[in-house]
């Protein structure tokens, strides 16, 4: 072990993997602090670039700049009230009121040694754990890998979403799509319609920019407000709080706030224990992980009632697992090649392109390559926040640029990405149509995790489901794999718990009705159901669409294919054929409920209200609700449909013209036209148009430059 630890870091000590660690470090580090553009959407980004680098460029560009950004995600938590990550909320609650106090160097820097430390802490306790790595191909076979992955998708899915059929028709889909190609057992090709570009699968570039990075920007378009004052999901937070100013003595405060995370040694190595706990646990870690971590320190603590107040421990425990939580997730991937969140997803994705195969015999096959890995990370954590460290008052103003100025750079970027890395603007196409599916889920709230875990490791779920009905034939598997077994009772306990977890809070939210009139009450009533099923024309006709599609597509895999081939495309269309037929019921009398309405009803509950407002029709004051919300918030609705038909527009005139003709002149126009709510002067949009044009033309050119790769457009200038 010690040697392979040893190898690991000699190989890092390369010029390459030295210019990539940094580098990533530097990305994760600008992105972290930009809530919205970090985590998935700045590693779809990276993943584009893991086609033309090699394998160790990719494992330090792609770990460090997952690792490097846990820290500048806490800066906006600290200093503005505003977490840039949803690990970052934890943060907040003593993070700020420090701040507030003239303490901002002191938050600022027991965070940034609590997310070190923290994360070094859990690269030490993970390389003890590798050598045991090699005794769970010995206890895994084939069933409880199907299993393990049922319990990674029930985990992850339903920790994303509001309803647990939610979570099922996004893994359905995510298998549903994986079976598109060539069928690993039989070679017989599955649902290309002819696409020579669809015998390969789904792009998982294509997947990942199209579901994260432009359904984000669409909707940091609609609100059309500065960047920390949206959250993760680009609704608007309050923001009436006044950020943090820098005072005077900066540095000291750091210093002192360094020294004071050594102090609480005993939260600190709790803090990433538990982040090293919630990692190895698929979906468990991230959000939770945070949380956890925070209530354990308040609960054991002898000051539990100065917590929120800006105390020391209230920083240190959620900092100290922030990175251990990932490192913790790299044991699932190590030893069964499964990932606990969309970072493990991404990051599987990513070293599969290079050729990895994970599960089985992964540290034999690849002995030095697990060590290389925690070395990334915890070099990673250490660069990431000692120069975020360095530039947090830069960082705080960053936060402040208006959101919508991005928009256009994203889009560009979305578009380019899929061409560079499979050289073909069919996988383009995918992105656009990805991106409508993620915005639609999105505002549905569906899991998005379920849907790229599930596309990620349809294959491997596929492999392993053939193997278990080869060796145990129908349903002998049952009593012959006891360990097998008990992992399918915990998936369908974890599917009975969260159902019953749900309906609990539920039950919570929505208090006993004292209201006397039984008009009122029913309205009340009305009110309440319409709240748990907002957007219900939408919802209705996504049912219904996935009710109808998943069964043509199962009774398409049935008559077209062998029995062998068909499988696993009717498991995957069974499972969203089920999730969807849960679903029906329920959005066709929310929809039935919206259109018996009154006219008058319908568009008072088209505005946004307050919990004093008047009703217009009874007179009396209204609940506050989010029926469909029509247009939104100042049109909010109505620009993002417009986002939405721009992205459109732009593939297709790429398709046509080009990238370097195409790109350069929408900002231009995207920079006169559309930033008239962030920049208010002409000179302010002509200076934006010129410079981002000239930036954008300049970076298309060197990336096609630099890979060698041509686009032909239909039409020549």
């Amino acid at each position: 072990m010690l040697h392979n630890l040893l190898s690991g870091l000699t190989v890092l000590g390369t010029t390459q993997g030295l210019l990539y660690l940094f580098g990533g470090s530097i990305i994760g580090m600008v992105f972290g602090v930009i809530p919205g553009l970090g985590g998935a959407v700045v590693l779809s980004i990276v993943l584009v670039f893991t086609y033309h680098i090699s394998l160790i460029g990719t494992i330090c560009l792609f770990l460090a700049t997952g690792a490097a950004s846990y820290y500048s995600a806490s800066v906006t938590s600290i200093l503005l009230n505003t977490p840039a990550h949803p690990e970052a909320f934890a943060v907040t609650f003593d993070g700020f009121p420090m701040a507030q106090r003239g303490e901002a160097g002191r938050a600022l820097g027991i965070s940034a040694a609590s997310t070190c430390l923290g994360g070094i802490i859990g690269c030490a306790m993970v390389v003890a754990l590798i050598p045991l790595v090699n005794q769970l191909p010995g206890i895994f076979h084939p069933p409880e890998f199907v299993a393990v992955i049922m319990i990674a998708l029930l985990l992850v899915g339903t920790l994303g979403t509001d309803r647990v059929s939610k979570a099922i028709i996004s893994a359905g889909i995510g298998i549903v799509l994986s079976s598109i190609g060539a069928d690993p057992v039989t070679g017989e090709y599955r649902f290309t319609g002819g696409a020579i570009s669809l015998i390969g699968g789904i792009s998982i570039v294509s997947l990942a920019l199209g579901l994260f990075a432009v359904p984000q920007m669409v909707l940091v378009f609609g609100t059309a407000t500065t960047i920390a004052s949206q959250d993760m999901m680009g609704n608007e937070v309050d923001s009436s709080l006044a950020a943090v100013r820098l005072e005077r003595g900066f540095g000291r405060q750091v210093i002192q706030g360094i020294g004071e995370a050594f102090l609480h040694w005993v939260a600190l190595i709790r803090g990433a224990i538990v982040g090293v706990v919630c990692g190895i646990i698929p979906g468990i870690g991230g959000f939770a992980a945070n949380f956890l971590s925070y209530g354990i320190a308040q609960q054991s603590s002898r000051r539990r009632e100065l917590f929120g107040t800006g105390i020391p421990e209230g920083i240190i425990a959620p900092e100290a697992s922030s990175i251990s939580k990932e490192v913790g997730g790299m044991i699932p991937i190590i030893a069964l090649g499964i990932p606990g969140g969309i970072f493990g997803a991404l990051y599987v994705a990513a070293l599969t392109i290079k050729g990895i195969q994970f599960g089985g015999n992964f540290t034999k096959n690849y002995p030095v390559l697990p060590y290389e890995m925690i070395w990334v990370i915890a070099l990673s954590g250490i660069i990431g926040t000692a120069i975020g460290l360095l530039f947090s008052p830069i960082l705080a103003r960053v936060t402040r640029v208006p959101g919508p100025l991005l928009v256009p750079f994203i889009m560009c970027l979305t578009l380019l990405g899929p061409f560079v890395a499979d050289v073909s603007f069919f996988s383009t196409m995918e992105a656009l149509v990805f991106c409508i599916v993620g915005f639609i889920m999105r505002r549905l709230r569906y899991s998005l995790a379920a849907f790229a875990i599930g596309l990620v490791l349809g294959p491997t779920l596929e492999d392993n489901i053939w193997l278990t009905r080869q060796v145990f034939p129908g349903f002998s598997l049952f009593g012959a794999r006891p360990l097998a077994d008990v992992l399918i009772f915990v998936a369908i306990g974890i599917l009975v718990l969260k159902t019953v977890q749900l309906r609990s809070d539920a039950k919570k939210n929505n208090p006993p009705i004292l209201e006397e009139d039984p008009v009122r009450r029913a309205e009340i009533v009305s009110e309440r159901f319409m709240q748990r099923n907002p957007y219900p024309q939408l919802a209705f006709i996504v049912s219904l669409l996935l009710f109808c599609s998943s069964l043509g597509f199962s009774l398409y895999a049935i008559s077209a294919y062998s029995w062998k081939s068909a499988l696993f495309p009717v498991l995957g269309g069974g499972l969203t054929l089920l999730g969807a037929a849960w679903r029906l019921p329920v959005d066709f009398v929310a929809f039935r409920h919206f259109l018996r309405m009154r006219p008058a009803r319908r568009e008072a509950a088209a505005r946004p209200v307050t919990p004093l407002e008047v009703d217009p029709v009874s007179g009396r004051r209204r609940l506050p609700v989010i029926i469909n919300k029509a247009w939104g918030v100042n049109g909010q609705y109505s620009r993002e449909l417009f986002a939405l038909a721009v992205f459109c527009l732009l593939t297709l005139v790429v398709f046509l013209f080009g990238y370097l003709v195409t790109e350069p002149v929408f900002v231009i126009l995207y920079g006169m036209f559309a930033t008239r709510r962030s920049l208010a002067t002409l000179r302010g949009r002509i200076i934006y148009s010129v410079v981002g044009s000239a930036a954008m033309w300049y970076a298309t050119y060197e990336v096609l430059n630099l890979l060698h790769l041509t686009f032909t457009p239909i039409v020549r200038l």
